[in-house]
């Protein structure tokens, strides 16, 4: 709640003192876009960009299409507000899920400057423009890499950053403060979780053609809402231990009571006359098993050729521990069927979740991409998934016997990305 207010008071802030001292004041507007066909060729997984759209396969126009607007509203001196709306395929169509950004911020000096509002993470390289397709290489940003992070791409808080001259380079140094709610869907449920006591820090450096970024964070995983969750949690707590032990293991690693998330990434470009070479890891810890523990990154390559770059990348996205075996309840012999069954089922219920969201897969992508106009560009990408048995956690899959397969799928893509 907190934060939240933050929120309210930056924009009502901001709302004063445009009325206040509107002749002082300057707003500049600027928007961009990315209007996309793609196509997946696999009926049994369904594609999505990220954890928060729509998943699907086949024919789709709104897969990878964006709109977004920003105003940069200069305050006073040493003071700004910038807000931005983002529409895109979201699942969750609230409101709130399309506002990525209302911050107020000052600057007291040229070396520092404070924030707050609603903030991007600046866990990942592309963390201050993940949505404006004219400015990365892809029609995407990496799916492995940038699933996860759409659920922590914007958060409500403050931060305080301070840059400084090194050498010949530049350095960044940001720590931040804050709450975050992921809004997403599940089995056509709403599905939130709220993350607090988010703690992030971050270090860039900029050297010539050199783009260095480490990042961490923490989060303590606060409330929820999904019933089908609430449900199934409850009829685990309610089997006695003796019968099946493991049920209260499997409550507690579910529940979100006592679990956190911690993050570390690294990053990594090059831009350098005709190439173009960037790279990142992340690394995930969490017992809780909703989002337990991954590691995962890519390796894109672009070579120039006057106004057409073509471009490739592998990614892979793997569970660092070992998957949780599910064992079965143990029975009495003459136990009556009533009781039985019920928790045989419960038990297959435990193993299906289990293995629902396990990620294990890894991609190749192909493409090129054309600066057409100043201000636009035409995209064409090809990708090849490669999603291991019991390893689709990233992928929509409605059917319960394509979990425990192996699925290979091909996703084209074509866009044109700008900005005005």
């Amino acid at each position: 709640m907190l934060y939240r207010f933050i929120i309210a008071t930056a924009l009502v802030f901001t709302g004063v003192a445009y009325n206040a001292y509107a002749d002082n004041i300057k707003a500049e507007f600027s928007g961009f876009a990315s209007l996309a066909l793609s196509y997946s060729d696999n009926e049994d997984v369904a594609f999505s960009p990220n954890y928060l759209n729509v998943d699907d396969n086949g024919w789709s126009a709104t897969r990878d299409s964006i709109l977004g607007g920003q105003a940069n509203i200069t305050l006073a001196k040493n003071w700004d507000s910038v807000v931005q709306f983002v529409v895109e395929d979201h699942a969750n169509t609230e409101f709130e899920n399309y506002l990525e950004l209302a911050f107020l911020r000052y600057r007291p000096s040229r070396n520092w400057a404070i924030r707050a509002g609603r903030l991007n993470s600046d866990l990942y390289l592309l963390s201050e423009y993940p949505h404006v397709g004219y400015a990365y290489l892809w029609v995407r940003p990496p799916h492995e890499y940038y699933s996860f992070a759409s659920t922590a791409g914007k958060f409500d808080g403050v931060d305080i950053e301070y840059s400084q001259s090194i050498n010949d380079g530049f350095l960044r140094l940001k720590l931040a403060a804050g709450n975050t709610t992921a809004k997403l869907k599940a089995s056509g449920e709403d599905f939130f979780i709220d993350f607090d006591n988010l703690m992030t820090f971050s270090a860039t450096y900029v050297l010539d053609a050199w783009t260095m970024r480490f990042s961490v964070s923490k989060a303590n995983v606060g409330d929820y809402k999904f019933q089908a969750l609430d449900e199934f949690i409850n009829l685990l707590n309610s089997v006695p231990a003796p019968v099946w032990p493991q049920a209260a293991s499997l409550s507690a690693s579910f529940d979100t009571k006592n679990q956190t998330i911690e993050y570390a990434a690294l990053g990594l470009t090059y831009d350098n006359d005709n190439w173009l070479i960037q790279s990142e890891i992340g690394i995930s810890n969490s017992p809780w098993l909703v989002a337990s523990s991954n590691i995962n990154g890519y390796v894109s390559v672009g070579y120039r050729l006057d106004k057409v770059t073509l471009f490739s990348s592998v990614s892979i996205s793997e569970n660092r521990n070992e998957v949780t075996t599910v064992t079965a309840p143990q029975f009495l012999p003459g136990t009556p069927i009533q009781v039985t069954l019920p928790l045989q089922q419960l038990a297959l219920a435990s193993k299906a979740a289990v293995d629902r969201l396990v990620v294990h897969q890894h991609s190749i992508n192909v493409g090129a991409k054309w600066q057409v106009l100043d201000n636009l560009i035409v995209k064409t990408q090809i990708d090849h998934f490669d999603i291991q048995p019991f390893g689709g956690g990233l992928w929509g899959i409605s059917d319960p016997k394509n979990v425990e397969k192996e699925h290979k799928v091909n996703v084209f893509t074509v866009s044109a990305s700008m900005v005005f």
